[in-house]
C-alpha cells in the first residue's frame, strides 16, 4: 500500500537560495522536455519518450545529476500518456462532453525537485539530499513508515513555504472485524448519511462547513475589488484565501473519509457501498450542488483510508435510489413531501430522505425485508468545526429530526462558480 507524509522544510536564507536554484533547474528541465513532445504531438508524429529524455538527461544531468534527471522525463511521460489515455477514451465516447483532455502544461512558478529513491536518507528530522550535499530540517513527525519512494519537494506560492511529499510502501496489518454492509447516500446539507446494515445511521451535517465557505467567498470578492481599482488581478492576500477556502473543503473532506471508516470499522463493517450518479465527476457548481463537495474526491478518500482496513468499497449507480422507498421497494416519483423527507403512500410512514436513499444503495438490489428497522434506531449526528474536525453529538430523538427537517430553510445560493 502506497502513502504519503508531507513535511513542511525549515530552512534558512542561504538553503532557501539553494532550493530556489534547484527548483528552477528541475522546471526548466521539465519544461524542455515538455516541449520537445509537445512538438512532435503538434506535427502528428508519434511522440519518443526515449529520443526526448536522452537530449534532456545530456543537457541537465551535471546539474540535476542523471538519476534526478530521469524522474522528472518519466513523470513527464506518465503525464502524457495519461492525456493520451484520456484523449482515447473521448473518441470512444467513454468521457462526458464537458472534459476535454490537454497535453501536459508548461510549468512556470511551480518550484520543485524530485530525487530518486535513493539518493536520499532521512536521518531524524533531517532529509539529506547526496547528490546536492544538502541537509534539510523539517517540522512534523512522519506517520507511515515504509520503503521510500521518489522525493518531491515543492514551493507553496501562497505560503511562501517549502514543503516535502515523502511516498512509502507500508504493510497492511489491519482486517475487518466483521462481514457488515453500509450504504452511503452523499448529499450537500448532509453531506454523508450512512445507514449500516445492523439498523444504526450517522448523519455528516454540512452546514458549518458551507457557512464558513460563504464566509470566505466573501472576503475574496472584498479583495478582487480593492484589487480592482487599484489596476491589480491578484495578491499574495487573494492566493491565500484562495488557498484557505480550498484547504476547509479539503479537510472537511479527508476528515469525514476518516471518521466514517473508522467508525465503521470499529462496527464490523466489511464492505461499503457508496452512491455514484452519472456526471458527478465535473467539478464545476455552486454551493447547492453535488459538484460543490468534489465527490469524486471524497470518494477516492473513502477508498484510500479503507485500504488501511482492507475494507472493500464499491460504488452503486444511485439511478432511483432518491425515488425508491426503502419501506416497500417501489418507486414513488412524489414520495419526497417536504424537504428531506420521504413519504410511503403504502404504509404511510415518513423516513428521513437521505436515509432512504443510503438504505437503497445498501440494499440494491436486494429484498425489501426488515427495511423498516432504520426508523426504530437515532441517527449519530456529526457537524464540522474548524478546529477539532468532525465532532459527534449526542443523538436527537427521530422526531426532533423529522421536525427539523420540515422547517429547515433553504440556503442562500451564492452566484458565479468554484474551483476546488
Amino acid at each position: 500500500m502506497r502513502r504519503s507524509n508531507t513535511v513542511r522544510i525549515i530552512a534558512g536564507k542561504e538553503t532557501k537560495a539553494k532550493l530556489k536554484a534547484l527548483g528552477k533547474a528541475f522546471v526548466d528541465c521539465w519544461n524542455e522536455v515538455n516541449k520537445l513532445r509537445l512538438e512532435q504531438y503538434k506535427k502528428h508524429k508519434p511522440v519518443d519518450f526515449n529520443k526526448t529524455e536522452k537530449v534532456v538527461y545530456e543537457k541537465y544531468k551535471a546539474v540535476l545529476h542523471g538519476a534526478n534527471v530521469a524522474q522528472v522525463t518519466r513523470k513527464n511521460a506518465s503525464a502524457w500518456k495519461s492525456f493520451f489515455e484520456l484523449s482515447k477514451k473521448k473518441k470512444e465516447g467513454e468521457l462526458p462532453k464537458w472534459m476535454k483532455p490537454k497535453p501536459p502544461h508548461k510549468k512556470k512558478d511551480d518550484l520543485f525537485l524530485l530525487i530518486r529513491n535513493d539518493r536520499y536518507k532521512i536521518e531524524g528530522n533531517e532529509i539529506f539530499l547526496m547528490d546536492f550535499n544538502l541537509r534539510l530540517k523539517f517540522n512534523g513527525k512522519l506517520k507511515w513508515v515504509g520503503k521510500q519512494g521518489t522525493l518531491e519537494i515543492f514551493y507553496d506560492n501562497a505560503r511562501k513555504k517549502w514543503y516535502a511529499r515523502i511516498p512509502v510502501s507500508v504493510k497492511i496489518n489491519n482486517k475487518p472485524k466483521g462481514k457488515m454492509k453500509v450504504g452511503i447516500d452523499l448529499g450537500v446539507v448532509n453531506l454523508a448519511t450512512v445507514a449500516v446494515q445492523d439498523g444504526s445511521w450517522m448523519i455528516f451535517k454540512g452546514g458549518s462547513v458551507l457557512s464558513e465557505f460563504k464566509k470566505l467567498s466573501k472576503r475574496i470578492a472584498k479583495e478582487k475589488k480593492r484589487l480592482a481599482r487599484h489596476g491589480l488581478k491578484t495578491s499574495r492576500k487573494l492566493e491565500m484565501l484562495y488557498k484557505k477556502r480550498s484547504l476547509l473543503l479539503k479537510n472537511a473532506r479527508e476528515g469525514l473519509a476518516r471518521e466514517i471508516v473508522e467508525s465503521l470499522y470499529d462496527k464490523g463493517v466489511g464492505e461499503i457501498y457508496i452512491g455514484y450518479p452519472k456526471g458527478i465527476a465535473r467539478n464545476k457548481g455552486n454551493e447547492r450542488n453535488t459538484n460543490f463537495w468534489s465527490y469524486l474526491a471524497i470518494i477516492k478518500r473513502i477508498k484510500y483510508v479503507a485500504q488501511e482496513y482492507k475494507i472493500k468499497v464499491k460504488l452503486v449507480d444511485e439511478e432511483n435510489t432518491s425515488k425508491t422507498c426503502s419501506l416497500c421497494g417501489e418507486i414513488h416519483e412524489k414520495g419526497r413531501i417536504k424537504r428531506g423527507l420521504f413519504k410511503c403512500p403504502h404504509t404511510g410512514k415518513v423516513i428521513n430522505a437521505d436515509l432512504n436513499g443510503a438504505i437503497n444503495i445498501l440494499h440494491i438490489p436486494e429484498s425489501v425485508k426488515d427495511r423498516g428497522k432504520w426508523l426504530k434506531a437515532q441517527p449519530v449526528v456529526y457537524r464540522w468545526t474548524n478546529r477539532a474536525g468532525w465532532v459527534r453529538f449526542a443523538p436527537a430523538s427521530y422526531e426532533a429530526m423529522k421536525m427539523k427537517a420540515v422547517n429547515h430553510k433553504p440556503m442562500i445560493r451564492l452566484e458565479g462558480t468554484l474551483a476546488l
